[in-house]
């Protein structure tokens, strides 16, 4: 990674989410960093240290357009969206408008406001139909649920432009987080509870750990990339297999883990059975991920 870049005075770089889980620690990354550095929100009011943070509806074009005129970003990370899977599936014209809408608004603002400024799309591995991992960057994507088809078309938008990136995420996995935390955080609750946690022995995953994938973002802004990238964990984990090493990292009794099938647990949307990523793109810019136990342990230096 280049060392001696430098972002451009007095001008933000914008991640939209900042209440989020993931943008949360996108903004203290970059802000830590000395980076003049912006977050959005939309209902719960946040502070970040060393940032300043904005309300704003991205659904609403008139309010995208006035963010991007007045931040006059020189780089957005697009990180807000409707992120639960089920929810997606309720909730249809919500989610087209938290994950199409906002996506089409802030790329016509870009557009419109500032042309040539970078748009870097969070996207995901629900893109895949989990019938064919490990699946690399060029590998069609083929989504099963509501979720994965409204973020595979804000690809398409994203990418409509010259200076448009898509990072396709994993299962992120951290610490908790000032406002939000990750999928650790119900486990641990039900683990330390006794609660009786019902996890997958059929459905894998590359989990990556939070901190990598704040720092994949970093590489692909410094470094200029374009296109679509992969981030995910070295290790392709059933979820069975992430309850019971948390357990041995965090010293929790894992007695009351249950090893289940998906087909256990019915839902709204068919669960995935492996939606594992290729990350050769971005292996290839020097990005190295943390295997997970490695991962695990970090997460209990900074659990709090």
């Amino acid at each position: 990674m280049q060392t001696d870049f430098r972002p451009p005075r007095n001008r933000h770089l914008l991640v939209t989410g900042a209440s989020g889980y993931v943008g949360e620690r996108l903004v203290r990354r970059f802000a830590d960093r000395g980076w003049s550095t912006a977050g959005t929100y939309l209902t719960n009011p946040i502070t970040l240290d060393h940032a300043d943070t904005v309300p704003v509806d991205l659904t609403d074009r008139e309010a995208a357009f006035r963010l991007i005129r007045d931040v006059r970003p020189w780089a957005v990370v697009h990180a807000a969206a409707m992120t639960n899977v089920a929810e997606c599936e309720r909730q249809p014209e919500e989610a087209h408008a938290a994950i199409l809408g906002t996506t089409e608004n802030l790329r016509a603002a870009i557009e419109h406001q500032t042309p040539g400024t970078p748009l870097l799309l969070f996207s995901t591995d629900q893109v895949f139909d989990g019938e064919s991992a490990p699946y690399a960057e060029d590998a069609d994507p083929k989504p099963r649920n509501r979720y994965g088809s409204l973020k595979c078309a804000a690809e398409q938008i994203t990418l409509g432009i010259r200076e448009g990136t898509v990072l396709r995420s994993a299962l992120v996995y951290g610490p908790p987080g000032r406002y939000r935390a990750s999928f650790l955080g119900w486990m641990y609750d039900a683990l330390t509870k006794g609660t009786e946690l019902n996890l997958f022995l059929d459905e894998w995953r590359t989990p990556v750990f939070v901190d990598d994938l704040t720092a994949a973002v970093h590489t692909l802004l410094v470094k200029g990339a374009r296109g679509v990238f992969h981030a995910g964990g070295p290790e392709r984990l059933s979820r069975v297999e992430i309850g019971h090493a948390f357990c041995r990292v965090f010293a929790l009794p894992g007695d009351t883990i249950r090893s289940v099938k998906r087909s256990a647990v019915p839902g709204p949307v068919p669960r995935l059975a492996d939606v594992s990523l290729s990350c050769g793109a971005l292996r290839s810019l020097g990005w190295r991920p943390t295997n997970f136990m490695d991962g695990l342990a970090k997460c209990r230096e900074q659990w709090r």
